[in-house]
């Protein structure tokens, strides 16, 4: 049976190899996930901001308007 032991040993390698393919996969796959949704937080947190941004400008408008109007119509 001693002739055997290699051929064991030899078999424990190639099962830990494919192990070790597998967790090399599952952690590149675990951080394109964790990259991709960070990219999409941070395009979402972008756009919401240039969407207050755009609002506060607009408001500011509306404001210089309604107050250039009740100028004139005062004058």
């Amino acid at each position: 049976m001693k002739w055997l032991v290699p051929s064991k040993e030899q078999i424990e390698y190639v099962r830990i190899n494919s192990e070790y393919d597998f967790v090399k996969k599952r952690a590149l796959v675990n951080f394109l996930t964790n990259s991709r949704v960070k990219v999409e937080d941070h395009f979402h947190n972008r756009a919401q901001s240039m969407l207050n941004s755009i609002e506060r400008y607009e408001q500011a408008n509306l404001k210089g308007l309604i107050q250039d109007i009740s100028k004139q119509s005062f004058a």
